[in-house]
């Protein structure tokens, strides 16, 4: 009998230590430090710096957010799988509009997933978003150009996005709007003063 226990916690702990290491083999989420990730220096600086310019543009005008993950590998989970982590941890797009795109390379892999967000799964359903992947992303891939891929299949996001109704992007007010609202303080504080100065001058 107590061989038997013996036997059933040694399962258990070898359960609880397989799972504990398939966990710490699984690929970290890399930080959001910016609208395009390059972990593995797939594209060149210039290359990275129009891609973030358009993405910012994009933001700027529209509201929407579309990040850009390239990794080396996935494994062990499938992209479809990582991909769900990485939108968790970085939830691109509004909140309460949720307008983010994702669009994750694995370059070992040979994988390339786009994740929508639910606010424009109208205009970028599964079906799309597999053609974008089809038809734009990956034959530039089979003729070694990486960062064509990445760029075409961003524009063509970015169409998708510009065809769709949204709340209007939130803008930082001007330094014209900032004055208006200053302006009835301005003439308060001018009358104030004018008339101490007249009194002043006066006497």
């Amino acid at each position: 009998m107590h061989g038997v226990l013996r036997a059933g916690l040694m399962l258990a702990v070898l359960a609880v230590l397989a799972v504990q290491t398939a966990s710490a083999a699984v690929l970290p989420v890399p930080a959001l430090s910016g609208r395009v990730v390059d972990t593995i220096g797939l594209l060149s600086a210039p290359q990275q710096s129009a891609l973030e310019a358009r993405l910012a543009e994009l933001e700027a005008r529209k509201g929407s957010q579309i990040v850009v993950l390239l990794v080396a590998s996935t494994q062990p989970e499938a992209i479809e799988q990582y991909s769900l982590r990485v939108v968790e941890a970085w939830r691109p797009g509004r909140k309460g509009v949720d307008d983010g795109v994702l669009l994750i390379v694995a370059r070992d892999d040979r994988a390339v997933r786009i994740e929508v967000g639910y606010g424009l799964e109208g205009a970028i359903p599964d079906a799309t978003a597999n053609r974008i992947i089809d038809e734009f992303i990956l034959p530039q891939f089979r003729a070694g150009d990486f960062a064509g891929g990445i760029v075409a299949g961003v524009d063509r996001l970015i169409g998708l996005v510009d065809g769709e109704a949204l709340p209007e992007p939130v803008r930082p007010p001007s330094a014209q709007d900032s004055f208006g609202s200053l302006l009835p303080i301005v003439l308060f504080v001018s009358i104030v003063v004018g008339a101490v100065l007249r009194r002043v001058l006066g006497q």
